[in-house]
């Protein structure tokens, strides 16, 4: 219906607004507070959030796995992409730093076809090469100025690399999501990462303000509140039509930019974005008209809640290449 299809893109819109805001923390908190810091508030909020949620509803199933170690994997790729994704903005422009981390969707593609067997045709291929091209052009920043490569070299590399933990991350939840619910998944990498943070934590921690504490201590509940969000719009609407609409996270990031700290993004950033918007959307509607396999796959269980996918990046469709992001 007509009606759902709007409500599912607003959806979605709202939780991208939502994870624009979570990813640019760093930046909105002044720069002043450690990105490990951070980073770990936000999965010990979204734990503490979860485990109410499993209290109040009286569900201990949702702490059972058959597969403990690929939690473990999914929540080292987790808490590397939250700590290039917040990083990375802190040092360089936000709008530059989100056309870098939208390469996400591109590397989804290359690495379903390394380690899950998938098979892309040219046009895939072709598409991919355009995000490239446009993430190179962010880098290489606008004729007769100074360019990313000379003045946020490493900012830059740090963007990228979030990109690919965070890939890493989806073909991990791609694989987790065949065998378990959705709640098991979420509880599981907010908590190993929670403890995996807690001694560098014990031995780093630096005083932070009440005033900058109380902000960052919502960063959790959003995260999880942008994924519920972004599964409600799913739900609504069309993954083809809905998908790109990630893509509006650079529109999003870049008025955080202009409205907070007066950044502007030159004409080689919007170059650049257009052709990473532009390849990515290509991917996404690609994998969307695809027929899906004929594997035969066990059914999960029944979630024990409305289906949320992990606190940190945003939801992405299994056959889908769309950002996001941990």
């Amino acid at each position: 219906m007509k009606t759902d299809t709007v409500r599912g893109v607003l959806w979605v819109l709202t939780g991208t607004f939502v994870f624009s805001l979570v990813f640019a923390s760093g930046k909105l908190s002044g720069g002043t507070v450690p990105v490990l810091q951070i980073v770990f508030i936000r999965y010990l909020g979204g734990l503490v959030v979860l485990l109410t949620a499993s209290a109040l509803l009286r569900e201990a199933r949702v702490f059972a796995t058959p597969q403990p170690f690929m939690h473990a994997m999914r929540a080292l790729c987790g808490i590397g992409a939250a700590l290039c994704i917040v990083y990375a903005p802190m040092h360089m422009p936000i709008a530059d730093a989100t056309a870098i981390g939208l390469t996400q969707g591109m590397l989804v593609i290359v690495l379903a076809v390394l380690f899950l067997g998938e098979r892309v045709t040219a046009r895939h291929w072709l598409a991919a090469l355009v995000c490239t091209a446009g993430a190179l052009i962010v880098v290489r920043g606008d004729a007769g100025g100074p360019s990313l490569a000379s003045t946020h070299l490493f900012p830059a590399l740090v963007a990228f690399l979030g990109a690919l933990l965070l890939a890493s991350e989806i073909i991990l939840i791609k694989v987790l999501s065949a065998r378990e619910r959705p709640f098991t998944i979420l509880i599981w990498v907010n908590g190993i990462a929670t403890l995996l943070l807690t001694v560098p934590i014990a031995l780093t921690w630096e005083p932070v303000p009440l005033g900058t504490l109380l902000p960052l201590c919502l960063l959790g509940p959003l995260a999880i509140f942008g994924q519920y969000c972004n599964i409600r719009g799913f739900r609504l609407a069309d993954a083809s039509l809905v998908g790109p609409i990630g893509y509006s996270w650079i529109v999003f990031a870049g008025l955080i930019g202009f409205v907070f700290f007066g950044e502007r993004p030159g004409p080689a950033t919007l170059a650049g974005v257009t052709l990473i918007v532009g390849g990515g959307v290509a991917l996404t509607r690609m994998h969307a008209r695809r027929p899906a396999p004929a594997v035969a796959v066990p059914p999960a269980a029944p979630a024990l809640a409305p289906a949320v996918e992990p606190a940190g990046e945003p939801a992405v469709p299994p056959d889908a290449a769309r950002p996001s992001r941990s």
